[in-house]
């Protein structure tokens, strides 16, 4: 089956079910009714083997029965041969009617096996001593009043038949036994034998039916999702606004089409982000390059005539490829912070280690604003899952960020605090603010809010978005509170680690 379409596969389960139940319940009906009927043939047969003991009893019959002959019994039985004939007309096909005598021997017999000699015999040698025969089908033995060992007979089951027997007392022959066997030819054996071939007839008719149905079933439930294959097969990257229409029904394909659809909005959200991030790229490295391009006409045109010319081209084309150093430096950085952790990397870092060597390099970045660091609480070491250099990276675009946007005389004060299983640090400064419109998207990356958020303020509008990435990356995360001409709140979250991972 492995080449098996899943259409084809779902329509063969279906038959196949369809088929054993079907089975199951042919076979449950042909074994009930086979049952029934053989125990309806045994009572028939028990109750017709008591009618020809009493009429073999009654004083009318004696001339039948002391019929002169050549007999097969001893005594006064080898000259006697009992005539059953007046019991053939209440015979049924395949039933046999016999007298033996208390060796086993056929004293006479009427129905199937009547004329044939060679069924005398082989049911002669299979009855053997009359004791052991008499042991197996007769049960104790006991003559009753009339003398008959058993007055209800005994019934037992042949190879494809099934008998009564009787053990009575006659004139002249002693005791001996009654017995009625059925071959299975009877009315009662042909009509199972027709009712299997009839239920087998119908096992088969149901197993096409099954397989019909099977087909149409798997058609019907597969053609919803079929529907959805061309749906899927007709997006493409140029139409990734399509979703799949949705089952009215709130079912596993409603659902399939939902998660699908929450998928291509995943798809498309990222599609789109990866398109302004290449124009915002290109936008920030074709700015230095055309800048650079520029000062080289410069250079070539006037540079050999004026020093002064040469001298300051030069001095621009060195910022500018500063710039663009810095900028694919924070490219990179930010791609490396997509990346998983990799396993087992559980560096920790002081931040208090790091606030003491950071601040002293950022007081050149706002000379005219006051900078200060305070702790709420314990004054200690501040342990953090998060490797040093990292959150040297966070705390310094932070830090930078409230410095250069803070006009002089303002202030930047940087707090901490430790809250359960967490180590906040807390940067407020009272800079320009941001607007409640330009906040959602202060994280996105080359954002820069408008007004005094340009270029002439430096950056590539990748600091914030390296900050939230690195912050994610390892479990912590970044939320910023501000207010438009008051002043800005970034809450660094990160997750505490302990003394023993920095070797205290």
């Amino acid at each position: 089956m492995k080449g098996w379409t899943f259409s084809r596969k779902v329509s063969a389960s279906i038959a196949l079910a369809s088929l054993i139940v079907a089975a199951v319940l042919g076979g449950f009906v042909y074994i009930t009714f086979s049952q029934w009927t053989q125990k309806q043939e045994k009572e028939l047969l028990t109750e017709k083997l008591k009618q020809f003991e009493l009429q073999i009893k009654e004083v009318t019959f004696l001339p039948s029965l002391l019929r002169p002959g050549f007999g097969r019994g001893s005594g006064a039985a080898a000259v006697l041969k009992p005539d059953l004939s007046s019991f053939a007309a209440d015979l049924d096909e395949g039933q046999t009617l016999q007298l033996l005598d208390a060796k086993g021997r056929v004293l006479a017999e009427e129905g199937a096996a009547s004329g044939a000699g060679a069924a005398a015999e082989k049911d002669t040698a299979v009855l053997g001593d009359v004791e052991t025969w008499k042991d197996a089908m007769l049960p104790g033995g006991a003559e009753t009043g009339n003398g008959v060992a058993d007055s209800g007979g005994t019934e037992s089951d042949r190879a494809g038949g099934y008998e009564a027997v009787s053990s009575l007392t006659l004139p002249a022959f002693g005791t001996v036994t009654l017995r009625l066997a059925d071959s299975g030819d009877s009315a009662a054996a042909a009509a199972s034998r027709e009712v299997g071939r009839l239920l087998l007839l119908g096992l088969l008719l149901a197993a096409g039916a099954a397989a019909l149905a099977g087909w149409l079933v798997a058609r019907s439930a597969l053609k919803p999702i079929r529907s959805m294959i061309g749906e899927v097969q007709s997006i493409g990257a140029a139409n990734l606004s399509r979703r799949l229409p949705l089952p009215a029904a709130q079912d596993e394909l409603h659902q399939l089409g939902a998660t699908f659809n929450a998928l291509l909005q995943k798809l498309s959200v990222s599609f789109e982000q990866q398109r302004r991030f290449v124009a915002d790229a290109s936008h920030e490295l074709k700015t230095p390059l055309a800048i650079i391009e520029g000062h080289t006409h410069m250079i070539q045109r006037w540079g050999k005539q004026s020093p002064e010319v040469l001298e300051e081209s030069l001095g621009y084309m060195m910022d500018e490829a500063g710039r663009m150093r810095e900028l694919i430096a924070q490219l990179l950085l930010l791609a490396e912070t997509e990346e998983a952790v990799p396993g087992g990397a559980g560096e920790e870092c002081d931040v208090q280690q790091i606030l003491h060597e950071l601040l002293p390099q950022t007081v050149h970045v706002g000379p005219g604003v006051s900078l200060s660091a305070g702790e709420v609480g314990d004054a200690g070491p501040l342990p953090v899952r998060m490797p040093a250099g990292a959150c040297y990276q966070v705390l310094r675009n932070i830090v930078e960020n409230a410095l250069k946007y803070t006009p002089e005389g303002g202030s930047v004060r940087i707090a901490h605090e430790i809250d359960l299983d967490q180590v906040i640090v807390s940067v407020t400064d009272t800079g320009i603010g941001i607007s409640s419109e330009q906040l959602p998207h202060i994280f996105d990356r080359f954002y820069r809010a408008e007004g005094s958020r340009s270029r002439a303020k430096g950056g590539s509008g990748l600091g914030l978005a390296i900050a939230k990435a690195i912050m994610e990356r390892y479990g912590g995360s970044i939320a910023i509170e501000s207010i438009e001409g008051a002043g800005t709140k970034v809450v660094l979250s990160f997750v505490r680690g302990t003394d023993q991972g920095l070797g205290i």
